[in-house]
């Protein structure tokens, strides 16, 4: 082999290299979009979740608050009754 045999090999190599390394670049590119809006999707999924939750718990909150207030009320009457 002489040596602008080797040269073109090398060259050849180098070439085919730079080629696969962009390709693999291009491919994961892609897939990596595909992820991320998949992650969205999951994401926006979650919120929603929490969000009902959030709701949910609000919900119990006030009616035991409510709750609290009725019953703070009857010991206040039967309180004032006793004194009368």
């Amino acid at each position: 082999m002489d040596r602008s045999s080797v040269l073109g090999s090398l060259l050849a190599l180098l070439v085919g290299l730079a080629i696969g390394a962009a390709a693999l670049t291009w491919w994961e590119g892609g897939r990596q979009n595909v992820e991320i809006e998949s992650l969205k999707v999951r994401q926006a999924d979650e919120r929603g979740q929490v969000q009902a939750r959030i709701k949910q718990l609000t919900d119990e909150l006030n009616s035991e608050k409510q709750r609290r207030e009725a019953l703070e009320q009857v010991v206040q009457q039967a309180q004032s009754g006793k004194r009368r």
